[in-house]
Order: structure tokens, then C-alpha cells, then sequence
């Protein structure tokens, strides 16, 4: 073997050592920008959640519309109405973009458990309930799977709490 083809293999050799280095940072890079994605993602989840709960804990006037919303929907005026389905609107299209994020993989595991436990929550209110089932349809197909099994876990919920009371 010549001196000249001896070079030739061993520069053949460390261009590819240099390929794979190369591959290995990049793979590490990819997998910090992911990290970085999902941090951001999450970051504006969680002041999107903040952005509607603020009126309430801020304005004590939105506080009381809202309880009396939830109570007794049906003594709500016609410009509260309006008020009522654009609120909801939003903090379901807020859950909507909850379980998209969780179904593509930026929403963690444990953070989605802590969302759909409070999509669960708002549920248990009659007016959430039947809020939503009345207009389920402008929503995400995922989002009303997502609300179904939540309804059928209250469902259980509330047939196991009946045979305990009777």
C-alpha cells in the first residue's frame, strides 16, 4: 500500500468520524430546541389561563356575573347572554388548544392531567355542562372526545356517590 492511498483511506476515515460528530451535535441540538419549543408552549398555555381567570379575581362585577351565570343561566339578560357565550367560547377554545398541544406533544403528561382534571371540574357545573352540549359543535372533534369522557367520568361519579347515599 502506497503512502499516497494510506492518506486516502485515513482522510476517508476521519470525514466520516467528522459526519458522525456532526450527526451526534445536531441530534443534541434538535433535542434542545424541542425542550425550548415545549417551554414556550407551555409558557403561553399557562398565560393564556391566567388571561382568563384575571377578570375574575380583578373585577369584582365579572366575579359576580359569572357566579350568577353559573347558578341561574336562565336570569341572564340578553347582553349578559352575549357576554356569557363569548366567555365560554373562549375558555373552551382555550381547552380545545390544551388538547391539541398534549395530542402533538408539547403538553406534558402531568400538565395534562392537572388541565383535564379542570375541564372535569368545570363540567360538574350544570351550566358548563349544558353550555357546552349545546354548542359542541364549533369545537374540535378531539375536544368533545375529550368532554365526553369527562361526562361519562362524572356519570360514574355521581351513580357511585347515589348508591352510597341510598
Amino acid at each position: 500500500m502506497s503512502t499516497l492511498q494510506a492518506l486516502g483511506n485515513l482522510g476517508e476515515f476521519i470525514g466520516a468520524l467528522g459526519v458522525v460528530i456532526s450527526l451526534v451535535y445536531l441530534a443534541g441540538q434538535m433535542n434542545q430546541n424541542t425542550t425550548s419549543v415545549r417551554a414556550a408552549s407551555f409558557n403561553s398555555m399557562v398565560q393564556n389561563s391566567i388571561g382568563l381567570l384575571e377578570h375574575s379575581f380583578r373585577d369584582s362585577e365579572f366575579a359576580a356575573f359569572l357566579a350568577r351565570a353559573e347558578s341561574e343561566p336562565e336570569s341572564l339578560t340578553p347582553a349578559e347572554k352575549i357576554r356569557w357565550d363569548s366567555y365560554m367560547t373562549a375558555v373552551w377554545r382555550h381547552f380545545g388548544n390544551l388538547v391539541y398541544q398534549y395530542r402533538v406533544g408539547a403538553l406534558d403528561e402531568q400538565m395534562w392531567l392537572a388541565y383535564s382534571a379542570t375541564i372535569k371540574v368545570h363540567l360538574s357545573t350544570q351550566s358548563w355542562r349544558d353550555w357546552y352540549c349545546a354548542n359542541s359543535e364549533v369545537f374540535s372533534t378531539a375536544l368533545t372526545q375529550q368532554v365526553d369522557r369527562a361526562l361519562a367520568e362524572l356519570d360514574v361519579e355521581q351513580a357511585a356517590a347515589a348508591q352510597i347515599e341510598g
